[in-house]
């Protein structure tokens, strides 16, 4: 199961680094694992895989949750996984993280909030009951410990505001609202279908009267744009393709 620490950084405590190396990856495990057993009871029954790095929302939300995924795989690589559950810290050897789906892209980092991801390998058995607790409670009671805050000022060298544990589907909850505060919510149906149901299609006309569209994994819009048009193209393209999305300029067919 996928898990999320979102950090809510000060606007002068943005990071010195996006990635930690192995010792210190090692520390943040201890430290977070800790505070994964306050918020999430029967959590000590599982594994877990942190990546000890900082991401932009846009880069943890692509098709396939491509970071989430690497995590997973490196989890499994191991073996001593295979023969209880174990904790895991996936930090930075020589500037580079273990897989190439981990590198940070430091290009989206400006946003206030940053992401550290995790994933849990649970028994069958708990799954169901250990999945809706985070889904009801993280929201009221995700709040990390002060001592895992303190823990990522220090090793980041970031100033936090806020840290808290999340799903991915409270992430999505967020951008959803941020995309449609910012007029941009078409943009987002395209993005969510792309992330939740990729075998689907999806249509929609953005708000200077451009049409898009979704299928077999790829982005397409009207070829013609004029005016305004241009300028949201042009904005839509970038923001899709930090989603990992690739966008075609065919025109759209039935």
């Amino acid at each position: 199961m996928a898990g999320i620490l979102a950090i809510e950084v000060l606007p002068e405590g943005g990071p010195a680094t996006l990635t930690l190396p192995l010792e210190s990856a090692a520390a943040l495990v201890d430290v977070l694992s800790e505070d994964l057993l306050r918020v999430l009871p029967g959590v000590d029954q599982c594994g877990l895989a942190i990546a000890a790095a900082l991401y932009d929302q846009a880069q943890m939300l692509r098709p396939g949750f491509p970071v989430h995924a690497a995590l997973a795989e490196l989890y499994g690589q191991e073996p001593r996984a295979r023969q209880q559950p174990s904790l895991m810290a996936f930090g930075s050897s020589a500037g580079h993280m273990a897989k190439a789906e981990l590198e940070p892209d430091p290009r989206l980092i400006g946003s206030p909030m940053l992401l550290l991801p995790f994933v849990l390998m649970v028994p069958a058995g708990i799954q169901a009951r250990l999945a809706e607790h985070m889904e009801s409670s993280w929201e009221e009671q995700g709040l990390a410990a002060a001592k895992l805050a303190l823990f990522l000022n220090q090793a980041f060298s970031i100033q936090t505001e806020h840290v808290r544990f999340m799903t991915q589907s409270d992430l999505c909850a967020i951008c959803s609202v941020q995309y449609q505060q910012a007029g941009l919510e078409s943009l987002w149906l395209l993005i969510e279908c792309a992330l939740l149901s990729p075998h689907r299609q999806e249509s929609v006309v953005s708000a200077e009267g451009l049409g898009w569209r979704f299928a077999d994994g790829r982005i397409s819009h009207d070829a013609e744009a004029t005016g305004a048009q241009k300028q949201e193209m042009r904005q839509y393209t970038a923001i899709l393709g930090a989603h990992g999305l690739i966008v075609t300029g065919n025109r759209l067919t039935a």
